[in-house]
């Protein structure tokens, strides 16, 4: 992390032949913003996670933060498009969304709202199995899940589909003790999606379709600006936040049969190949090796904590599907532009971990130094 922070600031204060601006509009992109959005900010949460959340008090009080969140998200989605709209707010959400037809949540953007509303429905499933919770408590965050689902849905966003469909498959597979709603999410959606079969493929996007190929062309045409970028500077790269420069300049044609106009000038919509296109391989080696070595320690969380309780096993597994979220959205957008995702999915794997860095030997075993566990009266020699 901290050799990837270091890659980011040596691009950011380098020369390089064009600047941190869009062309077509004059905007200018913030870069020292952008390396906090997308390395500064995640790696210290992080590491706040890591080693500051070691009592099982605060890693609730963390989840029921991320299902409120997630309870308004869905609120919003869902009155943008049934009403009655005077009680949406911000209001923009209603009047102007940015993306016509889709629920974009606070944020404005549909990706953003969709990997909310997929935190908060795997957190309200993981409380809602939680016996310590109230009764009541455990049946509201059962019609959070409900909503956030639902909200998912209205996002109109394949890359967002995708991650909840993952997700589910996963819950279903390997979620003990709180796997029920994944199953009967994943049932109601693989029946919905044969009944609708014909509409689900067509491309209209309001009605539920995944065919339209704009966006699918905008995407392969970014690809290919951004693979051409990587030949003509493999180690160092174009330059931190120079991508909508470049693919103003240099864009690229995917095939003969994509227009080239489509993802003409705008931003890169696969996380790894923006990566490699502005700092070269030598980035997308750095940020690849967090990646890797996150993900290592997410599954040896998942082997090490102990089966029970709300930071044992099951934390671990709602931190290994927050980090696929994350991954898969990054297929279809640049992520460094999103700081609260990256933040909050960050902070997750950073307490998972911490908490399987603190684990006894034998997860069986209670370790009485170890805030969360409760104490093991020593006993008297017989």
């Amino acid at each position: 992390m901290v050799l990837y922070v270091t890659w980011n600031m040596i691009s950011m204060f380098s020369a390089h032949p064009y600047g941190s601006v869009i062309p077509l509009s004059g905007a200018e992109l913030s870069v020292p913003r952008f390396v906090l959005t997308g390395a500064i900010i995640p790696f210290t949460v992080f590491l706040v996670g890591r080693y500051t959340f070691d009592r099982v008090s605060a890693v609730r009080l963390l989840l029921w933060t991320i299902l409120l969140l997630g309870a308004y998200s869905a609120a919003m989605s869902i009155l943008q498009f049934h009403g009655p709209t005077a009680l949406v707010w911000p209001r923009y959400i209603a009047e102007s969304p940015s993306w016509e037809g889709r629920a974009v949540g606070i944020f404005d953007q549909p990706v953003v709202n969709g990997m909310v509303l997929i935190l908060g429905f795997i957190v309200a499933l993981l409380l809602a199995a939680t016996r310590s919770e109230p009764l009541w408590c455990r049946i509201l965050v059962i019609a959070i899940a409900v909503a956030s689902a639902y909200g998912v849905y209205l996002t109109h966003t394949r890359v967002v589909w995708l991650a909840f469909a993952v997700v589910v498959v996963i819950g279903a597979l390997s979620a003990k003790g709180f796997r029920t709603g994944f199953v009967l999410t994943g049932a109601v959606v693989a029946a919905a999606v044969t009944i609708k079969w014909s509409t689900f493929t067509s491309s209209d996007r309001s009605a539920g379709g995944v065919g339209s190929p704009g966006e699918l062309q905008d995407r392969l045409n970014t690809a290919k600006t951004a693979l051409w970028a990587i030949e003509e500077k493999p180690l160092a790269g174009w330059g931190i936040g120079r991508f909508t420069a470049m693919n103003t300049y240099h864009h690229q044609q995917w095939a003969p049969d994509v227009p080239w106009i489509r993802g003409f000038g705008i931003a890169s919509h696969f996380n790894e190949l923006g990566v490699a296109a502005e700092l070269g391989l030598i980035g997308l080696a750095l940020w690849l090796a967090v990646l890797f070595l996150v993900a290592r320690g997410l599954l040896r969380a998942y082997r090490v904590l102990p089966a029970d309780g709300l930071c044992g096993r099951r934390l671990a597994l709602v931190a290994i599907m927050a980090f696929i979220v994350l991954v898969i959205s990054g297929l279809t957008v640049d992520l460094r532009f999103f700081d609260f995702p990256n933040a909050v999915v960050m902070l997750l794997v950073g307490i998972a971990i911490g908490w399987a860095e603190r684990a006894p030997a034998d997860p069986s075993t209670p370790d009485p130094h170890r805030r969360g566990f409760a104490s093991v009266p020593a006993q008297e020699p017989t």
